[in-house]
């Protein structure tokens, strides 16, 4: 899902969140399964509401662990936690309980006070791929993984730290934190968002050529590279550290941009 498709969704993801700030009887279940996964292989998941961790372990398993929330009884047991796995992919769906659905069975959880979210943990092997991990309202925190990541959000903050690999992390309202200590010269680093900060952390031995824009936010490094100010708007900059390698682009709309150097 691109961020230009998931601008349409904005409006009603806003509504979801709001409507969560109202009091309400919590109900709750938990998820709690294990599958098997090759070390390479790849994880991905898709939800609406809620946070989201992601850790790392020396096994050949992802652990998925899930707190369902919701404000009836019936709408959590109409709340889905679907885990499809092979030996080289696991995909994890949260099925969401649709209006159109309560209303057949004549309950109308469309009214304000129906509230619903999944929180994940997921356990995954330290060489597996993230891929395609696409959420709406939720922050997204990933450590240790070693095979790459490939991550959008709506709304919430995305922190990766100690991994290795490709790293595509998009948001639209929410700031991206990236950790890097090693980088391959085929490794690509593409950070994005609309509403938001960028801040990386590189390692001081790491090789790459960085290109940094943003339209409406202020740009800072650590490298010794010099900002440029556009003609009549935005900023970037552009430069090689290290004697160069990995591809690094970072693009934001309306957040500042740093790179800092560690």
């Amino acid at each position: 899902m691109k961020i230009s498709e998931k601008a349409a969704i904005i409006f009603l993801a806003l509504l979801i969140v709001a409507a969560w700030g109202f009091t309400y009887e919590k109900y709750e279940a938990t998820v709690d399964e294990t599958v098997a996964l090759s070390s390479g292989g790849t994880v991905s998941l898709e939800n609406v509401n809620g946070d989201v961790t992601i850790e790392v372990w020396d096994s050949d398993e992802v652990r998925v662990q899930a707190l369902k929330s919701a404000s009836s009884q019936e709408l959590l047991d109409g709340l889905k936690v679907e885990i499809n796995a092979s030996p080289s992919a696991v995909r994890i769906e949260t099925d969401y309980p649709s209006s159109r659905e309560s209303r057949n069975e004549g309950h109308d959880h469309s009214k304000r006070g129906n509230h619903m979210k999944v929180e994940y943990t997921l356990t995954v092997p330290r060489f597996a791929v993230v891929d395609d991990v696409d959420l709406v309202n939720g922050n997204l925190m990933i450590v240790g993984v070693q095979g790459g990541v490939d991550v959008e959000t709506v709304n919430g903050n995305i922190v990766v730290r100690e991994g290795a690999g490709d790293a595509s992390l998009s948001t639209v309202n929410g700031g991206i934190e990236l950790y890097v200590d090693q980088l391959s010269t085929s490794d690509r680093v593409e950070l994005e968002t609309v509403n938001g900060s960028i801040d990386l952390y590189l390692s001081s031995s790491v090789g790459a050529d960085v290109r940094a824009e943003s339209v409406n936010g202020t740009l800072a490094n650590d490298l010794g590279i010099n900002v440029k100010k556009g003609k009549y708007v935005g900023s970037s900059f552009q430069g090689s550290i290290g004697g160069g390698g990995s591809k690094v682009e970072l693009e934001t709309v309306n957040g500042s941009i740093t790179v800092h150097s560690w």
